[in-house]
């Protein structure tokens, strides 16, 4: 499976819709969080150890999660379901020597990806 065709996925309006209301944003936006929602969670496809995303990126994620059925047929399209862990903020699991999640999430996206994380979506 390619990035392309993890980018090219496509979900239901209606979880589109969810994803605009959980983002306060128009279309244009939600995909693009939905987009890199999917692409951090095919990095744990990839191998990645753990995933951790932004903010921003965490509520595209809670909208995907609401449609379990949806959710459920994309984690077979990238051949993993990545369960919901939540952590109080700040307190995420330390990685190698010391790194923490999030900014291991951004070091693989670049290194499994081949493309820098959108500092808009992952600041």
């Amino acid at each position: 499976m390619t990035l392309e065709e993890v980018d090219a996925y496509d979900f239901p309006q209606l979880l589109i819709e969810r994803a605009m209301k959980e983002g306060n944003c128009d279309q244009a936006r939600a995909l693009d969080l939905l987009r890199e929602a999917k692409r951090m969670l095919y990095l744990k496809a990839r191998g990645a150890e753990m995933v951790n995303p932004s903010i921003i990126v965490d509520d595209a994620w809670h909208a995907m999660l609401l449609f379990t059925r949806e959710y459920h047929k994309f984690a077979d399209f990238i051949g993993v379901f990545v369960h919901h862990n939540p952590t109080p903020p700040g307190e995420g699991s330390k990685i190698e020597a010391g790194e923490d999640a999030y900014s291991y999430t951004k070091r693989i996206y670049e290194e499994f990806l081949g493309v820098k994380p959108d500092p808009v979506y992952w600041p």
